[in-house]
């Protein structure tokens, strides 16, 4: 794995950058370094723990090529989920970049579901010599429901199952219902939090604090997890390569 991020590096993205005092959530507070102007002072060095124990945890997920749903839904983070979701190298991983829907993994046969329903319509539309024989109100019904379901659920057409290795939330504050969800199921959370969070993961230990109202924090701090993950993605392939080299001097 590549080295640890630098502090400056986290300071010049503006990780340090906290919110008021007065909205500390308790269960952060040593993951403070200080005030000013009111304002809480992120600990960048418990920041940067957090990062290296995150990456661990994602570089043995690449190394077994788990799954991994992404989950970035605020307006200054939803149009880098998609592109997070396309860096992996075994192809694009499932994210969620408009709005978490309840039951997303809970009611996961009822997400089926809608998703065949997509790829129906999608197969209806694509269909150029059937799709133009309708009536034009038809060919309007199946474009505007089509729409409407992929606006929701684009991102998770190719989730396998609601048991992902791990389900990575860069922005905590704004979905605490696929927090919920995924510590009601025992799914392993990632989360990027700001001080004032206060839906947390039961477990903390893959919680990031840092200013997540900087889309450079963000990215940053993604780009680096990810990186981990492809890198054990890598070690696997070399590993399994390795293996088959043996048994072919073995023949």
């Amino acid at each position: 794995m590549d080295k640890q991020l630098s502090l400056m590096s986290l300071f010049e993205v503006g990780a340090h950058r906290g919110n008021k005092k007065s909205k500390l959530n308790p269960k952060l507070k040593d993951r403070v370094f200080g005030f000013n102007q009111n304002l809480c002072l992120i600990n960048l060095v418990e920041t940067n723990n957090s990062i290296k124990s995150c990456s661990e945890f994602m570089y043995k997920l690449g190394q077994k090529r788990k799954q991994i749903l992404l989950v970035g839904t605020s307006k200054h983070i939803s149009n880098l989920t998609p592109t997070l979701a396309n860096s992996f190298q075994n192809g694009l991983m499932p994210y969620v970049d408009n709005r978490w829907l309840g039951g997303t993994l809970s009611n996961w046969s009822t997400i089926k579901k809608t998703l065949k329903t997509l790829e129906k319509l999608e197969n209806i539309e694509n269909n150029k010599e059937f799709f133009d024989k309708l009536a034009r109100n038809e060919q309007l019904n199946i474009v505007r429901k089509r729409e409407k379901i992929s606006k929701l659920f684009k991102g998770l057409v190719n989730l396998k199952n609601n048991k992902p290795g791990a389900i990575f939330i860069m922005d905590a504050n704004s979905n605490d219902i696929a927090i919920k969800e995924s510590d009601g199921i025992n799914i392993p959370v990632i989360a990027l939090s700001n001080t004032n969070t206060l839906s947390l993961p039961e477990n903390l230990k893959y919680t990031i604090v840092t200013n997540t109202n900087s889309i450079n924090a963000v990215q940053l701090v993604s780009e680096t997890l990810i990186n981990s993950y492809n890198q054990g993605l890598v070690a696997s392939t070399t590993q399994v390569t390795q293996q088959q080299d043996k048994e072919k001097v073995k023949v």
